[in-house]
């Protein structure tokens, strides 16, 4: 919840008393026993605690990003006793320019906020440097061949990655947002709040001695949550790319290096590649694996409006549609194109009806050869139990099967008498579109452990002339959903233009 700071001051206030009180009543009455060792105790108890607590959470993700940018300190430190590979006045001027630069880059903003500045300081640092080797040429960064600009570039990469890579085992487990988070919170605390800070701690020798002891006892160790973790990294990141860039600027402007030498790949030799060779060519033919069907599923309960679905999807019309041999119940569409391929969708009957132990068997079977399952669910039922009972038996014999929920009929949610598309639903403020948003997200946070996506849609209806919403971003992501050979296959049976128009695009990639 999100609270004034005078409402936070009342609400703590009375907790606040109450263990000041106790605080005080029980050093008054410690006192008054002679038992004023106990505070001895407590410090020792304290300590121990805290030591505990910071040795354990050195291990936490923080601990070892701290420890790994320590180590990556330490490699840069390397990096820049190897930056000149000279000696005499040239890698001593070199050395200067290389100071001055990453010492005036102290006071710039973080990269991820300023990258202009941070061009500008590598372009600074280049012609300095070019200047020491060549200072009659008037506009020496300029007076390189592409290939050597290109090698400046690529050699400084590089060296970035191999630094980066001593960071990924501890960076890896902290995330951008966790770590930019502590980066707001420092820089809220900054400049006057630290001020605050350092009055808070003098006071804790008044108020509580025992914590002050035991931070003054594990002050060092304790810097392992260091709030500024950010802020470290982006200054070591931009200390290593300018020695880096420092040291290839040297290697390039000195004459050891003429280019950065390309390299072009080679096809591996045939021996490494005979085990692959062996499985595609015992795997299916080409022709078998064109001719197989894509098989979809349709389940929700009886209303869901799953037959309008396959009418707003796919081009229904062209569809044949038969009655399963195996039972009355499941509806058979079959699509097929002169190539050969098809499409079979199968709409299951409704929850109510699945619940005969014969009918449910049935549609489990079918899913164990669907490539994409849809469940149907509408909007202003939300009832979902028996959705999410059905799809926990489906995942204990197909847990791999994709499965996309749809969230029909979101035209009806409040305000009733409102449909005027288009709705932005996932970031608009108009009540429709909140409305929508709410009951997409209750069946995703409800269906989430088993869904792959949850999404809206209205479907078409020609008898009152209104036309579908939502179709193009379902049609997109069905696409997504099934696997990449299949991709295009579906896309031929889509009514959404822009879904054909994307699956045709990935072919011409």
């Amino acid at each position: 919840m999100k609270l004034k700071h005078w409402q936070w001051a009342i609400l703590v206030s009375p907790i606040a008393s109450i263990v000041v009180f106790l605080l005080v009543a029980a050093g008054v009455k410690i006192h008054e026993w002679g038992l004023n060792w106990v505070w001895g105790v407590f410090t020792l108890v304290f300590v121990g605690w805290r030591w505990l607590l910071v040795r354990w959470t050195q291990k936490s993700a923080i601990g070892k990003s701290t420890e790994a940018i320590a180590a990556a300190s330490q490699e840069l430190q390397t990096i820049t006793d190897n930056a000149i590979p000279l000696t005499g006045d040239a890698a001593e001027l070199v050395t200067t320019v290389l100071q001055k630069v990453i010492s005036e880059s102290q006071i710039d903003r973080p990269i991820w906020e300023d990258w202009a500045t941070f061009w500008a300081r590598c372009q600074e640092l280049i012609v300095a440097i070019a200047k020491i080797y060549h200072p009659e040429v008037k506009y020496p960064l300029l007076n390189i061949y592409v290939t050597q600009a290109y090698g400046l570039i690529r050699g400084t990469t590089d060296d970035m990655d191999e630094w980066m890579q001593k960071l990924a085992p501890a960076l890896d487990q902290v995330t951008i947002a966790q770590t930019y988070e502590a980066y707001e919170t420092y820089k809220k605390l900054e400049p006057s709040a630290q001020k605050l800070l350092k009055v808070w701690n003098w006071a804790q020798w008044i108020i509580n001695p025992v914590k002050a002891v035991a931070k003054l006892a594990t002050k060092e160790s304790a810097g392992v949550a260091d709030r500024q973790l950010l802020i470290n990294l982006g200054q070591l990141t931009r200390e290593a790319a300018l020695t880096n860039l420092c040291r290839q600027a040297v290697a390039l402007y000195s004459g050891q290096i003429q280019a950065l030498p390309m390299t072009v790949a080679k096809i591996p030799p045939a021996t490494n590649t005979q085990t692959l060779r062996d499985i595609l060519t015992t795997a299916q033919p080409p022709d078998q694996i064109d001719q197989k069907p894509i098989n979809i599923l349709l389940v929700g309960r009886t209303g869901a409006g799953k037959s309008s679905l396959i009418n707003t999807l796919f081009q229904a019309e062209l569809a044949v549609v038969d009655v399963l041999p195996s039972t009355d119940k499941i509806q058979n569409y079959q699509w097929q194109i002169p190539s050969g391929e098809s499409l079979t969708l199968w709409d299951s009957p409704g929850y109510e009806q699945a619940s005969r132990e014969d009918l449910r068997e049935g549609v489990l079977t079918y899913a164990a050869t669907a490539d994409l399952l849809l469940l149907v669910t509408p909007a202003l039922d939300p009832a979902l139990q028996m959705d999410l009972d059905f799809l926990e038996e489906l995942k204990l014999t197909h847990p791999d099967l994709p499965i996309v929920t749809i969230v029909t009929q979101v035209d009806r949610v409040r305000p009733l008498r409102e449909w005027a598309p288009p709705y932005d639903w996932q970031y608009g403020t108009r009540p429709k579109e909140v409305a929508i948003r709410e009951a997409t997200a209750y069946r995703n946070e409800f269906l989430a452990e088993y869904c792959d996506l949850v999404l809206p849609l209205v479907n078409a209806d020609p008898s009152i002339d209104r036309e579908a919403w939502g179709m193009d971003t379902l049609s997109l992501a069905l696409l997504e959903s099934i696997e990449p050979s299949k991709q295009i296959r579906l896309a031929r049976f889509l009514r959404n233009l822009d879904a054909r128009i994307v699956a045709a695009a990935k072919i011409i990639d």
